[in-house]
C-alpha cells in the first residue's frame, strides 16, 4: 500500500499533467485518480476537489518559477542588459527542463475567478512590470507605461515559447534565449512613448 505522501505526489503530478494538456475545464477528478493509478476518494482526503486542487498547485508551481526569476530581475549587483539576458534564458531553460509545469502555469492561469490572484511578489506579470519601472527609474529603459512595457516583454519572451510548444518552432528554446533576450533589449530601449 502506498504511503499518503507517494500518493499524493502522484495524485499532484498527474493532475498537473492533464491540467497542462486538456486543460483545467476538460480535466476530471475521474481522470486525475485513473492517471496517478488512485481511488477517486484519496484526492479528496487532500483537496476539497478540483478547483481547489488545481489553485493550490498552481500557486505552488508559480512559486517554484517565480523565487528563481525575482533573484535575477532584482539582483542590484548586475546591470540592466545582463538581468535581462539571465532572465530570459532562465525562463527558457525553464520551460526546456520542466515543459509540463510550465505549460500548466501558462495555460491555467486564466482558468481562476478573478479574486484568485496571485500576490504581486509571486505574480510573473507584476513582477515584469516592478522591473520595467525600476528600470525606468534607473534610465535603464525610457519612460513610458510599466504595464505596458512588461506586456510587450512577456509577449516577446513567451510567444517562441509557445510556437515551440505546439510544434511551430523546432530550435531548442535556450538556443534562442540570446536572440529573444536581444529583442526585447532594442524593444524597452526604444520604447520611448
Amino acid at each position: 500500500m502506498a504511503r499518503p505522501a507517494v500518493k499524493k505526489a502522484k495524485i499532484e503530478e498527474a493532475a498537473i499533467r492533464l491540467f497542462a494538456t486538456r486543460g483545467l475545464a476538460r480535466t476530471t477528478i475521474k481522470d486525475i485518480a485513473s492517471l496517478a493509478g488512485v481511488a477517486e476518494g484519496a484526492l479528496y482526503r487532500h483537496y476539497r476537489g478540483k478547483n481547489d486542487m488545481a489553485w493550490q498547485l498552481y500557486c505552488r508551481e508559480v512559486q517554484r518559477f517565480s523565487e528563481p526569476l525575482g533573484a535575477i530581475l532584482f539582483e542590484r549587483a548586475q546591470p540592466f542588459a545582463e538581468r535581462l539576458r539571465r532572465a530570459i534564458r532562465f525562463i527558457c531553460r525553464y520551460y526546456q527542463d520542466q515543459p509540463i509545469a510550465f505549460s500548466f502555469i501558462l495555460l491555467t492561469q486564466h482558468g481562476f475567478p478573478g479574486e484568485r490572484l496571485l500576490d504581486e511578489n509571486r505574480n510573473p506579470f507584476d513582477m515584469a512590470v516592478r522591473f520595467v519601472r525600476e528600470e525606468m527609474r534607473r534610465r535603464s529603459v525610457p519612460k513610458g507605461d510599466p504595464a505596458v512595457l512588461a506586456a510587450m516583454l512577456m509577449g516577446t519572451v513567451l510567444q517562441p515559447l509557445v510556437m515551440h510548444r505546439y510544434g511551430r518552432l523546432r530550435q531548442k528554446p535556450v538556443s534562442l534565449a540570446a536572440k529573444i533576450a536581444a529583442a526585447c533589449q532594442r524593444m524597452l530601449k526604444g520604447s520611448s512613448q
